[in-house]
């Protein structure tokens, strides 16, 4: 099969518009970790908005690098709220929670952010300065440049007190829990007004963020329309960028490997009152996704996405079934009354056939990896002997093969212990109240023998293109 990849489209403004997006999800205050408008989609479109301007310098790259991690980590404070309000904490624990949880976020958004936001607006300084460029370097309120005051350095620096004044702002109200952990009975309980402290710290918390949107707005729209800025930029991207086909190669590669690892992640099973809140549709929908990235490496790509979208289907239908067996039912009476077994027989054969859709699936997504591992795997000089290089890049592949192997044994253990999580709960036996743990340390080792097997994939494919 042809291999063909075609360089992504840069855009008008080499997508660096999705940047003044980003600000409208980050200027307003939190209350402890509770996000009216989630960090994590901005920090993923800062992310995204510099896709192409990371190859351009290392400042560009070292604050891409650094979005990336801010959206994970504020995609796990959004996920934090299912463990204080899910029922995982007490009504007692909960303020507590939210204040460690919340000044832990936010010190290491701080610990991000900052360098992020410092190394990105450095970035554009330097390009304006050596390629060409007029807004970065504009005096702030002039139309000359004067060096350490223009408009770049200004707002680089508010954003650094936006940024600490909105830390601080979401968590000087949340301390006022700690006036009822002391040992003194006649100690006033501050946290009775907590209501009355939220609202202040929100009310200043949203002056400072309003102010600081409509300067980012600002300056990211004097970014854009500067036409000399724009223009060095793109021009530099398709010189020095675009005709290295083999950085565009490894990146695919890598993106696919990496969908395909958040899908095996999600395979992952934890309940809540008796509902999984990781969903298997969600794996269905990354797997299907995985197998559309892979069509420039795998021929059989397009069964991999009907077998995707199939066992998504049983995905929905099996699990409103569980769902309605184990409420409605009594799942340790199964076999002794014929009603629940009646239930329990209508439920679990849609259970069995998603297990087994799941391992099928999982199957031919490894044969897609395998695929990358036969045509992009491996560095061997051209100097060497011909009988040699076959030889080698046979042992290449054999050696990062035999771990695709081990993710799929794993990937076998994961779909049985899931298959067997309502019949295991039916024998009503001493491991079946934690089966669901069993399960899930399965599917904890199916992820990271992904990981591992991806990592030796990157690496290998690193290694072949590395000169190109």
């Amino acid at each position: 099969m042809s291999f063909s990849l075609k360089p992504k489209k840069t855009g008008k403004y080499l997508g660096l518009g999705i940047a003044a997006i980003s600000a409208i999800f980050l200027f307003n205050p939190d209350i402890a970790i509770i996000d009216v408008l989630p960090d994590f989609i901005g920090y993923t479109l800062l992310a995204v908005s510099l896709r192409f301007a990371r190859d351009l310098s290392p400042h560009f790259e070292n604050a891409w690098r650094k979005f990336r991690i801010l959206a994970v980590m504020t995609f796990f404070k959004t996920l934090a709220l299912l463990w204080i309000f899910g029922g995982l904490t007490s009504a007692q624990e909960r303020p507590t929670m939210m204040l460690l949880l919340s000044f832990c976020f936010c010190l290491c958004e701080l610990i991000w952010g900052i360098p992020a936001w410092r190394s990105l607006i450095e970035g554009f300084i330097l390009h304006s300065q050596t390629s060409g460029g007029e807004y970065p370097l504009i005096e702030k309120g002039a139309k000359s440049y004067r060096p350490g005051k223009n408009i770049s350095y200004s707002f680089r620096d508010f954003t650094v007190f936006f940024m600490i004044a909105k830390a601080f702002f979401s968590n000087i109200a949340e301390f006022a829990v700690l006036s009822n952990h002391s040992y003194d009975d006649t100690a006033f309980d501050w946290y009775n007004f907590i209501g009355l402290y939220r609202a202040v710290a929100i009310l200043a918390g949203a002056v400072i963020g309003i102010v600081w949107l409509v300067r980012a707005i600002i300056y990211f729209r004097g970014i854009l329309f500067d036409s000399v800025l724009i223009s060095s930029m793109k021009e530099k991207y398709e010189t020095t960028v675009l005709p290295n086909t083999g950085l565009f190669v490894r990146r695919d590669i890598a993106f696919v490997l990496g969908i395909l690892a958040i899908s095996v992640l999600t395979t992952a099973d934890l309940y809540l009152d008796d509902v999984n809140i990781i969903s298997d549709t969600f794996t269905a929908l990354l797997l299907a996704w995985t197998f559309i990235k892979l069509k420039p490496y795998y021929k059989n790509y397009k069964l991999g996405v009907v077998l995707s979208a199939v066992y998504g289907v049983f995905t929905v239908i099996g699990a409103n079934l569980s769902y309605k067996f184990i409420t409605d039912s009594f799942p340790t009476k199964t076999w002794e009354n014929r009603h629940v077994f009646k239930e329990f027989m209508l439920m679990y054969p849609f259970r069995i056939i998603e297990a087994a859709l799941l391992f099928v699936t999982v199957l031919f997504a490894l044969k897609g990896v395998r695929a990358i591992i036969d045509g992009h795997c491996g560095y061997i000089p051209s100097t060497m002997d011909e009988d040699y290089r076959r030889s080698r890049m046979e042992a290449i592949r054999k050696e990062v093969g035999a771990k695709v192997t081990v993710c799929l044994v794993f990937a076998a253990l994961a779909s049985v212990s899931g298959g067997l999580y309502e019949f295991i709960l039916s024998l009503d036996l001493f491991i079946s109240p934690i089966w669901w743990i069993i399960n899930f340390v399965v599917c904890g080792a199916f992820f990271v023998s992904s990981l591992y097997m991806m990592s030796a994939v990157n690496e290998e494919v690193e290694s072949r293109y590395m000169l190109d």
